[in-house]
């Protein structure tokens, strides 16, 4: 589920790049198409696809849960209360999954994002740098590396997740004491 999780928020940080992305000089237009095509040897669409996928599969549990909890975290509401935002709460939630699928299942989703991509990427790289990348993604060390690349990523999430939580629980608990019953 913390995977899953992850994925999301990387999705998420790609698709809502800041307006520097979206005001940004049109780069060269070698190097836009040189961009294109190291993307297309990194996978980058398939990756993205999949990662979309995971995302949606695992996000009305993750929904459920923080929203939930933060129902049985709020100190204003009954237990009577709880239990009905709660039935409310499971009897929303597939619409709301409808909803959320319906954002990732988009066909030009990848399309766009992949458009807002390539000039960050051609701004960065001059194209000579692009055609070695592209050059490495291609070679066989280059492509177990992206082959490996879910899998480590996955691990290394976990491992994010494991070190990052207790101190986000932490953050987030210290909040919520700042706010709950201070109305």
């Amino acid at each position: 589920m913390k995977k899953q999780l992850a994925a999301v928020a990387v999705i998420f940080a790609m698709s809502s790049t800041p307006s520097f992305a979206q005001s940004a000089p049109v780069a060269n237009p070698a190097v836009e198409q040189a961009t294109r095509q190291m993307f297309d040897a990194m996978k980058i669409r398939d990756t993205m696809i999949l990662a979309m996928k995971q995302a949606v599969a695992a996000m009305p549990a993750q929904m459920r849960g923080g929203i939930a909890g933060a129902i049985q975290a709020d100190a204003n509401m009954s237990a009577a209360q709880k239990k009905e935002a709660t039935e409310r709460l499971d009897k929303e939630l597939p619409a709301m999954t409808v909803r959320l699928q319906a954002i990732f299942n988009d066909p030009g989703l990848v399309d766009d994002m992949l458009k807002e991509m390539v000039p960050l990427y051609a701004q960065t790289y001059t194209v000579d740098e692009i055609h070695q990348l592209t050059a490495f993604y291609t070679s066989p060390l280059g492509q177990k590396m992206m082959a490996n690349m879910p899998k480590l990523m996955a691990q290394s999430m976990e491992m994010s997740s494991r070190v990052m939580m207790p101190r986000i629980q932490k953050l987030m608990a210290q909040t919520t004491r700042n706010f709950v019953g201070k109305q």
